[in-house]
Protein backbone atom coordinates (compact mmCIF):
# COMPACT_ATOMS: atom_id res chain seq x y z
CA UNK A 1 0.00 0.00 0.00
CA UNK A 2 1.35 3.52 -0.63
CA UNK A 3 0.39 6.43 1.55
CA UNK A 4 1.67 9.98 1.65
CA UNK A 5 2.55 12.31 3.98
CA UNK A 6 3.26 16.11 3.84
CA UNK A 7 5.23 16.50 7.17
CA UNK A 8 9.09 16.75 6.89
CA UNK A 9 11.05 13.66 7.26
CA UNK A 10 15.20 13.16 7.88
CA UNK A 11 17.29 10.11 6.94
CA UNK A 12 20.41 9.00 9.31
CA UNK A 13 22.38 5.99 8.75
CA UNK A 14 20.05 4.45 6.90
CA UNK A 15 17.03 4.99 8.53
CA UNK A 16 13.98 7.80 8.44
CA UNK A 17 13.36 9.49 11.52
CA UNK A 18 10.46 12.27 12.39
CA UNK A 19 10.02 14.45 15.16
CA UNK A 20 5.79 14.83 16.45
CA UNK A 21 3.76 12.12 16.67
CA UNK A 22 4.59 10.41 13.37
CA UNK A 23 6.25 7.64 14.53
CA UNK A 24 6.77 4.01 13.59
CA UNK A 25 4.03 3.46 15.96
CA UNK A 26 1.43 5.57 13.69
CA UNK A 27 2.04 3.60 10.51
CA UNK A 28 2.31 0.32 12.43
CA UNK A 29 -1.89 0.37 12.54
CA UNK A 30 -1.65 0.19 8.49
CA UNK A 31 -0.48 -3.44 9.34
CA UNK A 32 -3.20 -5.24 10.28
CA UNK A 33 -4.50 -4.71 6.82
CA UNK A 34 -1.20 -4.63 4.34
CA UNK A 35 1.82 -7.02 4.18
CA UNK A 36 3.87 -3.37 3.28
CA UNK A 37 2.91 0.22 3.39
CA UNK A 38 5.56 2.59 1.35
CA UNK A 39 5.44 6.20 2.22
CA UNK A 40 6.20 8.68 -0.24
CA UNK A 41 7.23 12.00 1.58
CA UNK A 42 10.04 14.43 1.74
CA UNK A 43 13.31 13.57 3.04
CA UNK A 44 16.32 15.07 4.58
CA UNK A 45 19.74 13.49 5.00
CA UNK A 46 21.28 14.60 8.21
CA UNK A 47 24.11 12.90 10.10
CA UNK A 48 22.63 12.80 13.49
CA UNK A 49 18.61 12.04 14.80
CA UNK A 50 17.84 15.15 16.57
CA UNK A 51 17.13 14.64 20.11
CA UNK A 52 13.79 14.90 19.91
CA UNK A 53 13.25 12.31 16.50
CA UNK A 54 11.81 9.01 17.26
CA UNK A 55 12.29 6.00 14.20
CA UNK A 56 9.85 6.36 11.73
CA UNK A 57 10.66 3.33 9.54
CA UNK A 58 10.52 -0.48 10.59
CA UNK A 59 9.84 -3.88 9.63
CA UNK A 60 6.68 -3.30 6.93
CA UNK A 61 7.54 0.16 6.84
CA UNK A 62 9.49 2.32 4.09
CA UNK A 63 9.95 5.72 3.08
CA UNK A 64 10.18 6.67 -0.66
CA UNK A 65 12.00 9.71 -0.53
CA UNK A 66 11.02 12.76 -1.98
CA UNK A 67 13.63 15.70 -2.26
CA UNK A 68 13.38 18.11 0.56
CA UNK A 69 11.52 21.32 -0.10
CA UNK A 70 9.38 24.10 1.11
CA UNK A 71 6.68 26.23 0.14
CA UNK A 72 5.59 26.51 -3.32
CA UNK A 73 8.46 28.01 -5.26
CA UNK A 74 10.66 25.43 -3.93
CA UNK A 75 8.20 23.14 -4.86
CA UNK A 76 8.06 23.71 -8.23
CA UNK A 77 11.56 23.69 -8.85
CA UNK A 78 12.19 20.33 -7.33
CA UNK A 79 8.67 18.71 -8.95
CA UNK A 80 9.97 17.01 -12.14
CA UNK A 81 12.61 14.89 -9.64
CA UNK A 82 9.81 14.42 -7.43
CA UNK A 83 7.01 13.21 -10.01
CA UNK A 84 9.86 10.78 -11.58
CA UNK A 85 10.00 9.28 -7.91
CA UNK A 86 6.30 9.08 -7.36
CA UNK A 87 5.60 7.44 -10.90
CA UNK A 88 7.97 4.21 -9.61
CA UNK A 89 6.33 4.05 -6.00
CA UNK A 90 3.01 4.15 -7.82
CA UNK A 91 4.07 1.70 -10.15
CA UNK A 92 5.06 -0.57 -7.23
CA UNK A 93 1.81 -1.09 -5.61
CA UNK A 94 -1.82 -1.92 -5.96
CA UNK A 95 -3.42 0.10 -3.08
CA UNK A 96 -3.54 3.94 -2.42
CA UNK A 97 -4.75 5.74 0.42
CA UNK A 98 -3.46 9.59 0.65
CA UNK A 99 -3.83 11.37 3.23
CA UNK A 100 -4.58 15.10 1.89
CA UNK A 101 -4.61 18.20 1.59
CA UNK A 102 -1.02 18.64 0.75
CA UNK A 103 1.36 19.39 -1.81
CA UNK A 104 2.70 15.53 -1.72
CA UNK A 105 -0.33 13.92 -1.89
CA UNK A 106 -1.57 16.11 -4.79
CA UNK A 107 1.92 15.28 -6.83
CA UNK A 108 0.51 11.48 -5.98
CA UNK A 109 -2.96 11.92 -7.07
CA UNK A 110 -1.87 13.04 -10.31
CA UNK A 111 0.11 10.25 -11.41
CA UNK A 112 -2.96 7.80 -9.89
CA UNK A 113 -5.56 9.97 -12.11
CA UNK A 114 -2.89 9.85 -14.96
CA UNK A 115 -2.74 5.70 -14.59
CA UNK A 116 -6.29 5.31 -14.07
CA UNK A 117 -5.53 3.73 -10.48
CA UNK A 118 -7.97 3.69 -8.06
CA UNK A 119 -7.74 5.35 -4.56
CA UNK A 120 -8.66 6.20 -0.84
CA UNK A 121 -8.71 9.03 1.24
CA UNK A 122 -7.58 10.12 4.94
CA UNK A 123 -8.79 13.87 4.73
CA UNK A 124 -7.56 15.76 7.87
CA UNK A 125 -7.52 19.35 7.34
CA UNK A 126 -9.11 21.95 5.49
CA UNK A 127 -6.75 24.26 3.44
CA UNK A 128 -9.68 27.33 3.07
CA UNK A 129 -8.99 27.59 6.78
CA UNK A 130 -5.62 27.52 6.49
CA UNK A 131 -4.94 30.08 4.25
CA UNK A 132 -7.47 32.72 5.59
CA UNK A 133 -6.42 35.46 6.67
CA UNK A 134 -3.45 36.34 8.86
CA UNK A 135 -2.19 33.18 7.98
CA UNK A 136 0.06 33.54 5.68
CA UNK A 137 1.61 37.30 4.32
CA UNK A 138 2.15 36.05 1.29
CA UNK A 139 0.66 38.51 -2.12
CA UNK A 140 -0.50 35.15 -3.59
CA UNK A 141 -2.33 33.62 -0.44
CA UNK A 142 -5.81 34.32 -2.10
CA UNK A 143 -5.27 32.86 -5.13
CA UNK A 144 -3.54 29.70 -2.93
CA UNK A 145 -6.23 29.57 -0.97
CA UNK A 146 -9.01 29.02 -3.80
CA UNK A 147 -6.58 26.76 -5.27
CA UNK A 148 -6.12 24.49 -2.82
CA UNK A 149 -9.74 24.30 -1.35
CA UNK A 150 -10.61 24.11 -5.13
CA UNK A 151 -8.26 21.09 -5.69
CA UNK A 152 -9.45 19.45 -2.50
CA UNK A 153 -12.68 18.79 -3.68
CA UNK A 154 -11.65 17.47 -7.05
CA UNK A 155 -9.70 15.11 -5.15
CA UNK A 156 -12.48 14.00 -2.60
CA UNK A 157 -15.24 13.48 -5.56
CA UNK A 158 -12.80 10.99 -7.54
CA UNK A 159 -12.13 8.68 -4.07
CA UNK A 160 -13.17 5.63 -3.64
CA UNK A 161 -13.41 5.31 0.05
CA UNK A 162 -12.60 8.44 2.59
CA UNK A 163 -12.24 8.89 5.70
CA UNK A 164 -12.66 12.09 7.20
CA UNK A 165 -11.08 13.58 11.01
CA UNK A 166 -14.56 15.16 11.87
CA UNK A 167 -18.28 13.81 11.97
CA UNK A 168 -19.79 16.47 9.53
CA UNK A 169 -17.66 19.81 9.04
CA UNK A 170 -15.08 18.23 6.29
CA UNK A 171 -17.63 16.59 4.82
CA UNK A 172 -19.80 19.78 3.94
CA UNK A 173 -16.63 21.18 2.24
CA UNK A 174 -15.15 18.43 0.59
CA UNK A 175 -18.23 16.17 -0.01
CA UNK A 176 -17.64 12.35 -1.14
CA UNK A 177 -18.79 10.96 -4.44
CA UNK A 178 -21.96 8.82 -3.81
CA UNK A 179 -21.10 5.70 -4.61
CA UNK A 180 -17.64 5.91 -2.09
CA UNK A 181 -17.14 4.47 1.19
CA UNK A 182 -17.47 7.44 3.06
CA UNK A 183 -16.97 7.65 7.71
CA UNK A 184 -15.95 9.93 9.89
CA UNK A 185 -13.77 9.64 12.79
CA UNK A 186 -10.65 10.68 14.58
CA UNK A 187 -6.80 9.67 14.14
CA UNK A 188 -5.84 11.09 17.81
CA UNK A 189 -4.37 8.69 19.83
CA UNK A 190 -5.19 8.43 23.27
CA UNK A 191 -3.66 6.50 26.99
CA UNK A 192 -5.75 2.96 27.03
CA UNK A 193 -7.88 2.72 29.88
CA UNK A 194 -8.22 6.62 31.30
CA UNK A 195 -10.33 6.83 34.30
CA UNK A 196 -12.26 9.47 34.54
CA UNK A 197 -13.53 9.59 38.04
CA UNK A 198 -9.69 10.00 39.03
CA UNK A 199 -9.33 12.87 36.33
CA UNK A 200 -12.28 14.76 37.77
CA UNK A 201 -11.05 14.18 41.17
CA UNK A 202 -7.91 15.37 40.48
CA UNK A 203 -9.42 18.53 38.62
CA UNK A 204 -11.63 19.21 41.25
CA UNK A 205 -8.80 19.23 43.83
CA UNK A 206 -6.63 21.58 41.66
CA UNK A 207 -9.44 23.77 41.36
CA UNK A 208 -9.95 24.21 45.32
CA UNK A 209 -6.17 24.21 46.02
CA UNK A 210 -6.26 27.56 43.57
CA UNK A 211 -7.52 30.76 45.18
CA UNK A 212 -9.62 31.55 41.51
CA UNK A 213 -12.73 33.63 42.82
CA UNK A 214 -9.70 36.10 43.66
CA UNK A 215 -8.21 35.60 40.22
CA UNK A 216 -6.12 38.85 40.05
CA UNK A 217 -4.20 38.62 43.28
CA UNK A 218 -4.07 35.23 43.52
CA UNK A 219 -1.63 32.35 42.30
CA UNK A 220 -1.21 32.42 38.56
CA UNK A 221 -3.40 30.52 36.54
CA UNK A 222 -1.99 28.42 34.37
CA UNK A 223 -3.35 28.20 30.52
CA UNK A 224 -1.99 25.82 28.48
CA UNK A 225 -0.53 25.99 24.51
CA UNK A 226 0.01 23.09 22.30
CA UNK A 227 0.81 23.42 18.68
CA UNK A 228 3.43 23.53 15.73
CA UNK A 229 4.97 26.69 15.51
CA UNK A 230 5.77 26.03 11.86
CA UNK A 231 3.85 28.69 10.81
CA UNK A 232 0.71 30.87 12.65
CA UNK A 233 -2.48 28.27 11.92
CA UNK A 234 -2.92 27.26 15.16
CA UNK A 235 -3.01 31.06 16.69
CA UNK A 236 -0.33 31.24 18.99
CA UNK A 237 -0.05 35.33 18.46
CA UNK A 238 -4.03 35.60 18.88
CA UNK A 239 -3.18 34.02 22.07
CA UNK A 240 -0.55 35.97 23.38
CA UNK A 241 -2.31 39.21 22.11
CA UNK A 242 -5.61 37.86 24.04
CA UNK A 243 -2.92 37.19 27.18
CA UNK A 244 -1.71 40.66 27.60
CA UNK A 245 -4.98 42.01 27.14
CA UNK A 246 -6.10 40.18 30.08
CA UNK A 247 -3.00 41.09 31.89
CA UNK A 248 -4.63 44.36 34.11
CA UNK A 249 -7.16 41.35 35.24
CA UNK A 250 -5.67 38.28 35.76
CA UNK A 251 -2.66 36.72 37.28
CA UNK A 252 -1.28 34.10 34.74
CA UNK A 253 1.31 31.63 33.38
CA UNK A 254 1.13 30.92 29.96
CA UNK A 255 2.73 27.78 28.84
CA UNK A 256 3.83 27.31 25.25
CA UNK A 257 4.46 23.82 24.04
CA UNK A 258 5.49 23.51 20.04
CA UNK A 259 8.33 24.68 18.23
CA UNK A 260 9.17 25.48 14.00
CA UNK A 261 10.25 28.36 12.34
CA UNK A 262 7.94 30.94 14.29
CA UNK A 263 9.47 30.19 17.48
CA UNK A 264 11.46 33.26 18.12
CA UNK A 265 9.40 35.45 16.41
CA UNK A 266 6.99 34.52 19.28
CA UNK A 267 9.45 35.35 22.15
CA UNK A 268 9.93 38.85 20.21
CA UNK A 269 5.93 39.03 19.99
CA UNK A 270 5.73 38.13 23.92
CA UNK A 271 8.85 40.86 24.65
CA UNK A 272 6.35 43.41 22.46
CA UNK A 273 3.23 43.04 24.49
CA UNK A 274 5.51 43.12 27.62
CA UNK A 275 4.47 39.37 28.75
CA UNK A 276 7.53 37.82 28.51
CA UNK A 277 7.88 37.39 32.02
CA UNK A 278 4.67 35.20 32.69
CA UNK A 279 5.38 33.42 29.05
CA UNK A 280 7.33 30.01 29.22
CA UNK A 281 7.96 28.72 25.23
CA UNK A 282 8.82 24.69 26.50
CA UNK A 283 9.51 23.62 22.83
CA UNK A 284 8.46 20.47 21.95
CA UNK A 285 7.04 17.54 24.20
CA UNK A 286 7.07 13.94 22.94
CA UNK A 287 3.49 11.95 22.57
CA UNK A 288 2.51 10.38 25.51
CA UNK A 289 3.67 10.96 29.65
CA UNK A 290 5.21 14.00 28.81
CA UNK A 291 2.26 15.68 26.99
CA UNK A 292 -0.16 14.39 29.47
CA UNK A 293 2.21 15.33 32.60
CA UNK A 294 1.92 19.10 30.67
CA UNK A 295 -1.86 18.33 30.34
CA UNK A 296 -2.36 17.41 34.11
CA UNK A 297 -0.32 20.93 35.35
CA UNK A 298 -2.52 23.30 33.61
CA UNK A 299 -5.81 25.22 34.75
CA UNK A 300 -6.83 25.67 31.41
CA UNK A 301 -6.11 24.72 27.97
CA UNK A 302 -6.72 27.02 24.96
CA UNK A 303 -6.51 26.57 21.15
CA UNK A 304 -7.19 29.76 18.67
CA UNK A 305 -6.39 28.06 15.15
CA UNK A 306 -7.05 29.44 11.83
CA UNK A 307 -7.32 25.98 10.45
CA UNK A 308 -8.18 22.47 11.79
CA UNK A 309 -9.38 19.15 11.38
CA UNK A 310 -10.27 17.47 14.45
CA UNK A 311 -7.25 18.78 16.93
CA UNK A 312 -5.75 15.80 18.54
CA UNK A 313 -4.09 18.27 21.05
CA UNK A 314 -7.33 19.58 22.01
CA UNK A 315 -8.92 15.98 22.57
CA UNK A 316 -5.82 14.78 24.78
CA UNK A 317 -6.46 18.23 26.88
CA UNK A 318 -10.24 16.80 26.93
CA UNK A 319 -9.18 13.51 28.22
CA UNK A 320 -6.98 14.68 31.06
CA UNK A 321 -10.23 16.88 32.39
CA UNK A 322 -8.70 20.22 31.20
CA UNK A 323 -11.32 23.26 30.82
CA UNK A 324 -10.70 24.25 27.32
CA UNK A 325 -11.20 27.03 25.08
CA UNK A 326 -10.79 26.82 20.76
CA UNK A 327 -11.88 28.92 18.09
CA UNK A 328 -14.77 28.07 15.52
CA UNK A 329 -12.80 26.04 12.89
CA UNK A 330 -13.20 22.58 11.04
CA UNK A 331 -13.84 19.66 13.73
CA UNK A 332 -13.88 22.13 16.79
CA UNK A 333 -17.59 22.67 17.39
CA UNK A 334 -17.87 19.06 17.52
CA UNK A 335 -15.62 18.70 19.99
CA UNK A 336 -16.16 21.96 22.74
CA UNK A 337 -19.69 24.05 23.93
CA UNK A 338 -20.86 26.66 22.13
CA UNK A 339 -20.02 28.59 25.03
CA UNK A 340 -16.63 27.65 24.92
CA UNK A 341 -15.85 28.95 21.53
CA UNK A 342 -14.83 32.14 19.92
CA UNK A 343 -14.66 33.11 16.53
CA UNK A 344 -10.89 32.40 14.54
CA UNK A 345 -8.67 35.74 14.06
CA UNK A 346 -10.26 37.67 17.53
CA UNK A 347 -8.06 37.93 19.97
CA UNK A 348 -10.34 40.56 21.73
CA UNK A 349 -13.24 37.68 21.91
CA UNK A 350 -10.82 35.02 23.17
CA UNK A 351 -9.36 37.69 25.93
CA UNK A 352 -12.83 38.04 27.14
CA UNK A 353 -13.95 34.48 27.00
CA UNK A 354 -10.54 33.97 28.94
CA UNK A 355 -11.83 36.54 32.00
CA UNK A 356 -14.77 35.10 32.22
CA UNK A 357 -13.89 31.79 32.88
CA UNK A 358 -10.81 32.53 34.46
CA UNK A 359 -12.22 33.20 38.07
CA UNK A 360 -15.42 31.27 37.61
CA UNK A 361 -14.48 27.82 39.64
CA UNK A 362 -17.86 26.30 38.81
CA UNK A 363 -17.34 26.89 35.24
CA UNK A 364 -14.33 25.39 34.59
CA UNK A 365 -15.64 22.12 36.81
CA UNK A 366 -18.49 21.78 34.22
CA UNK A 367 -15.96 22.44 31.40
CA UNK A 368 -14.19 19.24 32.77
CA UNK A 369 -16.68 17.13 33.44
CA UNK A 370 -17.72 17.70 29.52
CA UNK A 371 -14.52 17.84 28.24
CA UNK A 372 -14.29 13.68 30.07
CA UNK A 373 -17.31 13.11 28.92
CA UNK A 374 -16.97 13.89 25.23
CA UNK A 375 -13.40 12.38 25.21
CA UNK A 376 -14.65 9.02 26.13
CA UNK A 377 -15.60 8.67 22.66
CA UNK A 378 -12.34 8.88 21.38
CA UNK A 379 -11.28 5.50 23.27
CA UNK A 380 -8.53 3.66 21.56
CA UNK A 381 -10.23 0.40 20.83
CA UNK A 382 -13.29 2.15 19.60
CA UNK A 383 -10.93 4.26 16.93
CA UNK A 384 -9.07 1.13 16.37
CA UNK A 385 -12.33 -0.28 15.48
CA UNK A 386 -13.33 2.32 12.87
CA UNK A 387 -9.85 2.08 11.47
CA UNK A 388 -9.70 -1.52 10.74
CA UNK A 389 -12.80 -1.65 9.31
CA UNK A 390 -12.01 1.37 6.66
CA UNK A 391 -8.78 -0.32 5.69
CA UNK A 392 -10.61 -3.48 4.72
CA UNK A 393 -13.04 -1.64 2.56
CA UNK A 394 -10.09 0.30 1.20
CA UNK A 395 -8.50 -3.29 0.57
CA UNK A 396 -11.50 -5.06 -0.69
CA UNK A 397 -12.68 -2.17 -3.17
CA UNK A 398 -9.04 -2.09 -4.69
CA UNK A 399 -8.93 -5.22 -5.74
CA UNK A 400 -12.57 -4.75 -7.61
Amino acid sequence: MVTSEDHYFAATSGSIYSSGTLNYYSWRGYLEAFEEVVIVARVKPKLYPEKDHERSDGPGISFCALPDYTGPWQYLRARHEAQIITRRAVAQCGVYLLRVPGLVSQMVWHELVRSGKPYALDVVGDPWDALSPGSWPGILRPAFRLLAAHQLKRICARANAVNYVTYAALQRRYPPAESAYAVGFSDVRLEKGNAHEHLLEARLRRLRQSPWRDAKNGSPIRIGFIGSLSGLYKGPDLLLDAAAQCSRDINFQLLMVGDGRCLADMKSLATKLGIAHRVQFLGRLSFGTPIFDFLDNVDLFILPSRQEGLPRALIEAMSRGCPCIASTVGGIPELLEAGDLVPPNSSEKLAKLILKVAGDSDRLLAMSARNLAKAAQFSPEKLNESRRAFLEEVKRRSAL
